[in-house]
């Protein structure tokens, strides 16, 4: 099978994962980065320069087959190196060199091995997919996926907040409600979710969830979600946007819409339930029945923090709702950056 791929794209992923860099050249001890790309006297640069307890490691990669030429390459430079030592402008250790290429054929193996070059066969494959499985960020975006907690409107949590004191039980709350113990239960996570409680057995609110409270608007019902409300729970989304399920599934249904706008504006109900399917992560999980009401339930949420807008089964994104996925995504990206 044919490899595309950039050589520069490999060198990233040997550059900065180094635990692949040892299993790859069959090192024991810890290693670190020395030089990427160093350049020559000759103007040659070195693709990558390590150094472990006992040894410089001179690397060349290749993302290609293996040829003649690449040994006597990375040979020329391993006598640069040498004199460089001889210098004193790098560390005066014995080097052992290596080639790495996706594929060998069994002669250019001999001549590596003559000319004291250890010859790495490596599966593009396999780096490629650890290293995907390895950035912190992706692990924990693959990982997090809307939950369906069967609640379909955001402001029903009011009525279980606003009975929230200082260490309550789920009961307690029950009562003070007249809701069910397993429905209390369903909003208690809901809002565990949205970072507003926390606690088990015992619940309380969390500092979000007093200044959720304290922001409550007293002269309209209990299950209206006034401005200030909307602005805490979605600048505590914009902050933390691998938060939760939850939070999770209003990005993802308010992204859908904007993402299918460049095909469709208003966004028919139809299309959103299977792109945001797809773009939750769960193809395999949820049939057309669970897409759209989940859908329709992270659309809702979406509609109640101002961020979506609904007219028949037709799907507007608001101004809010742009202004919220440019941050989020702002935010997102710097947390993606800070892991790789």
């Amino acid at each position: 099978m044919k490899l595309e791929i950039r050589e520069s794209q490999i060198e990233d992923i040997f550059a900065t994962q180094l635990d692949e860099v040892r299993h790859a050249l069959s090192i024991r001890d810890d290693i670190s980065l020395v030089s990427r790309q160093k350049i020559l006297p000759s103007g040659n640069k070195i693709d990558l320069l390590f150094l472990s307890s006992t040894n410089l490691l001179l690397l060349e990669l290749k993302a290609v087959k293996s040829e003649i030429k690449f040994c006597k390459q990375v040979a020329g430079y391993r006598e640069e190196l040498i004199d460089l030592q001889k210098k004193k402008t790098v560390p005066n250790l014995p080097i052992k060199t290596f080639l790495v290429c996706p594929d060998f054929q069994k002669d250019h193996k001999v001549l590596c091995h003559k000319n004291e070059i250890i010859p790495i066969q490596f599966s593009p494959y396999d780096l490629l997919k650890n290293y995907y499985f390895k950035v912190k960020a992706i692990a924990k975006l693959i990982s997090l996926k809307p939950s369906n907690h069967g609640l379909w409107n955001l402001h029903l949590l009011n009525r279980i907040l606003y009975s929230v004191e200082t260490d309550v039980t789920i009961q307690e709350v029950s009562r003070k409600t007249q809701l069910s113990k397993s429905t209390v239960s369903s909003y208690v996570r809901l809002s565990t979710e949205l970072g507003l409680i926390h606690g088990n057995p015992k619940i309380t609110l969390t500092d979000l969830g007093k200044r959720y409270v304290g922001s409550r608007d007293q002269s309209v019902p209990t299950e209206y979600i006034c401005d200030e409300q909307t602005d805490i729970l979605r600048n505590h989304i914009i902050q933390n946007p691998f938060g939760s399920p939850a939070i999770c599934g209003i990005y993802l249904a308010t992204e859908t819409v904007f993402v299918l706008s460049k095909n469709y504006y208003p966004v028919p109900l139809r299309e959103a339930a299977q792109y945001f399917c797809s773009l939750s992560g769960k193809k395999s999980e949820w049939n057309a029945k669970a897409s759209h009401d989940a859908f329709v339930m992270y659309s809702n949420y979406g509609i109640a923090l101002g961020l979506l807008a609904k007219i028949g089964k037709e799907y507007y994104i608001t101004p809010s709702g742009i202004k919220f996925l440019l941050l989020l995504e702002l935010n997102k990206s710097i947390l993606f950056v800070g892991s790789l």
